[in-house]
């Protein structure tokens, strides 16, 4: 049984009052049902939130790095350039554990060196909801150690049959649920509750990885000759949705725009994918990565052996995405375990 000292209890009603409150004055961004699946979106009504417990197909990297932003506007007639940082007071419900995991990746990533100050404008006025999830058959969070998150959420909200356990995780979190809503102490029975549906969670995963997150570096170093990469590069479209999905992608493209006056205009930020055909294209029209089967390497190193040489961890956090979304059904954790089982054939 967890430590009751760590859960605050609310009760249906409760929670349905907290949400509407942040509504009135936070901009609020939850898991809703389009298309019959979870995604996130702009929510006006503590009703039409629905904490998914399956996987929703898009991250909620859009709202703290926008697939599309203005950097500068400049005039070039009148010698005038401005900054824009655009951030509001934002938050977000019904994150999972990987994607909790996941913006902290990002955090440390965009505050590393010159700290992005687009980026860092918009995480500091974000608050942090995290929820329960259930794995579906691409989840394999458990094998990257990510299936719980101890720390980067405000709140974190487990549901049970009659509310909510809520873990308080900052004081900025203990301020918001302290002034939207009432909390109880929650019962051993409420407890227990949480107990028998974490067994269940962990029992329900079928994906996993033949491997040790730790193994992953060497294993992927060892890899860069298989023959993997030539056969999913022979079926990938080089559509980049693996890319648009993963909450740990950060590749970006930077562009000036000029109006037809040819002095004003606006440098932009989009979203980038090394799995795109241009990304490694430099002047003279050279690609240092001409095949599809060189861009997925450099793509799957990136999540299991790049950025951990950088970082000190991994860039895959294991919430399935990129297989889920993926036209041609390229599974991350598939092509792992074939990478670790040519590695240990090779021993």
């Amino acid at each position: 049984m967890k430590n009751i000292e760590q859960f605050r209890y609310v009760t249906g009603v409760g929670f349905d009052k907290l949400v509407s409150r942040l509504i009135e004055d936070y901009t609020v961004y939850g898991t809703i049902k389009k298309d019959g699946f979870p995604a996130f979106s702009k929510i006006s009504d503590a009703g039409e939130l629905e904490l998914a417990q399956t996987p929703t197909h898009l991250s909620a990297k859009e709202f703290l790095f926008p697939q599309r932003e203005t950097l500068l506007k400049f005039d070039i007639r009148n010698n005038i350039h401005e900054a824009v940082i655009e951030a509001k007071e934002q938050v977000i419900v019904g994150l999972h554990p990987c994607d909790i995991r996941a913006i902290a990746l990002m955090d440390r990533v965009f505050s590393e060196g010159r700290p992005d100050a687009n980026y860092l404008a918009r995480r500091n006025k974000t608050v942090i909801i995290g929820s329960d999830c259930m794995p579906d058959n691409y989840c394999f969070c458990k094998s990257m150690g990510t299936m719980t998150v101890e720390e980067g959420f405000d709140l974190f909200l487990h549901k049970i049959k009659k509310g909510y356990l809520v873990r308080v995780g900052t004081k900025k979190g203990e301020r918001l649920l302290s002034k939207y809503t009432v909390t109880l102490k929650p019962t051993a029975g409420r407890l227990r509750e949480l107990d028998e549906f974490n067994k269940i969670r962990e029992a329900s995963f079928t994906a996993k990885l033949d491997a040790s997150p730790e193994e992953l570096p060497s294993i992927y170093a060892g890899a860069y000759e298989s023959p993997v990469w030539d056969k999913i590069g022979a079926i990938c479209t080089g559509c980049g949705s693996c890319n648009n999905v993963c909450p740990t992608c950060y590749c970006f493209d930077v562009k000036d725009e000029v109006e037809p006056n040819l002095s004003e205009g606006k440098r932009v930020r989009v979203w980038d994918g090394c799995t795109l055909e241009d990304f490694a294209k430099v002047a003279g029209g050279h690609n240092f990565r001409k095949t599809r089967a060189e861009r997925l390497r450099h793509r799957f190193n990136r999540k299991f052996r790049y950025l951990s040489d950088r970082f000190g961890e991994l860039f895959c956090v294991g919430c399935g995405r990129c297989s889920r979304t993926c036209l041609v059904k390229i599974n991350i954790a598939e092509v792992t375990n074939e990478i670790i089982r040519e590695s240990h054939r090779r021993r």
